[in-house]
């Protein structure tokens, strides 16, 4: 007959067996890891102006990399002119609090991006 004791120290010791864990190489866990740049609320705003149609309004945009959202309001239909710029009505919900701003976005190479100042 096996005694308790006997047992008891078996799985005690198949335990800690299964229980260790190799320590992680440091070169794999950083290659694994991909840092992007965060993108900008300006630039978020910027792209969905551009993919809108012109007169388009009532237009939610988010950004993950912030926090920040909003809604446009209105893309001027009559400033997508020569240069494919187009004003438009936006407001931005972050941590700072809720603004609202008239911007322009231009098309940028395969982007988008927003002329003048924005606050």
């Amino acid at each position: 007959m096996i005694s308790k004791h006997f047992i008891s120290a078996m799985s005690i010791a198949i335990l800690t067996a299964c229980s260790h864990t190799e320590p992680l190489e440091p070169s794999l866990a950083q290659s694994t890891v991909q840092h992007a740049a965060p993108v900008t609320d300006q630039a978020v705003i910027a792209d969905t102006v551009g993919h809108a149609q012109a007169g388009a309004n009532a237009l939610a945009w988010a950004n993950p990399s912030t926090g920040s959202a909003g809604v446009i309001e209105q893309i001027d239909p009559t400033s997508d002119g020569p240069d494919g710029c187009r004003g438009f009505v936006t407001s931005r919900q972050s941590l700072e609090g809720i603004t609202r701003f008239n911007g322009v976005a231009c098309p940028s190479g395969d982007s988008w991006k927003l002329g003048g100042d924005v606050n």
